[in-house]
């Protein structure tokens, strides 16, 4: 059997034949040496394939890891066995994916009109496959913002993060109905990316006395209000499972002090110490009990929280929570 799953492979095989058509396409420009030495490289992987050792390190017989097999089908060593100067050229590559994040990350306090923002953007490891984005409209008064998760984890996940994040930026300057937003995002997402991978969404665009809201997938948001709380049930299906893919809007009506919150399930999926998991329950009641508190500080007293209930345990997942409150 071999080291990584079927579905991987059968994503990962197509991907290794097309490098060997186009190596041999590009013969005349390499030496015939180089050449023999890079197709030995590639029939060497593919017999792996065909005899269940895909995906083992060659020196410990351990399983590679799945996100570097993704970035290179080829990959022959598991990290712990690298050269140092494989383990050098990866350090920097972590390095420049960590500040390419986090310089795509929005500022932490946006206000824009009669709404306030804050977020908290939490990876597992040095760089996270959840998307944060908050964007004020060009006259000011409304926002964007959105909370996602994608299909993965590590670099894989950030890079795919990442191409998400430009696809929005590009779609937003168009000032279209978040359904069509939602609709188009989706579709150049489908035809961009591995069949594999998708991404849930929760998205709100902001109006007069409220904002539209659009969940692909995703957590339920949470709605706090003087008078109690409430979730709100998913729209949609993920990005990038069905190119034609259709979502709807639900119109949220907000009062001044109102509050929509957003996050990643590395918030409500964190284990605890007796087994349980922090759950949408535990997150209301914290939001809650800190509702009288501003934005930021309500996020710090979550996220405590978290890490309480989590105890000695290790985070094990991405968290994100995103808060935005109606002013007046």
């Amino acid at each position: 059997m071999s080291a990584v799953s079927a579905s991987l492979i059968h994503e990962l095989q197509p991907k290794i034949l097309e490098r060997r058509s186009r190596l041999q396409a590009a013969a005349h420009a390499i030496s015939a040496e180089y050449l023999q030495e890079l197709l030995a490289e590639i029939d060497t992987t593919l017999q792996k394939i065909d005899d269940g050792s895909y995906g083992l390190c060659e020196r410990c017989h351990d399983p590679i890891e799945p996100d570097r097999l993704e970035r290179n089908p080829l990959e022959r060593f598991c990290l712990d066995h690298l050269t140092p100067e494989q383990l050098l050229a990866h350090q920097q590559d972590l390095e420049l994916a960590t500040e390419i994040q986090t310089r795509l990350l929005p500022a932490r306090d946006i206000t824009a009109g009669s709404w306030q923002t804050h977020y908290r953007y939490e990876p597992a490891g040095v760089v996270g496959g959840d998307y944060c984005e908050i964007v004020p409209a060009r006259d000011g008064q409304s926002l964007f913002f959105a909370v996602g998760d994608v299909a993965g984890k590590g670099v894989a996940a950030s890079l795919l993060m990442t191409h998400l994040t430009a696809i929005f930026r590009s779609l937003l300057s168009l000032d279209l109905p978040l359904r069509e937003l939602m609709q188009r995002a989706n579709r150049l997402f489908c035809e961009s990316t591995p069949s594999t991978h998708y991404a849930t969404m929760a998205a709100a665009r902001t109006n007069g006395n409220g904002l539209d809201l659009c969940n692909a997938g995703h957590c339920r948001p949470l709605v706090l209000r003087r008078d109690g709380a409430e979730q709100i049930d998913p729209t949609g299906l993920p990005l990038g499972l069905f190119p034609e893919g259709r979502y709807t809007t639900r119109h949220i009506s907000l009062d001044p002090g109102d509050t929509l919150v957003l996050y990643s399930d590395g918030i409500t999926e964190a284990p605890g110490a007796e087994g349980d998991t922090y759950d949408e329950d535990r997150l209301m009641q914290a939001l809650c009990a800190h509702a009288d508190c501003d934005v930021q500080a309500a996020a710090g007293e979550v996220l405590r929280d978290v890490i309480r209930f989590r105890g000695p345990r290790p985070q094990q997942d991405d968290m994100t929570l995103l808060i935005a409150r109606r002013r007046c």
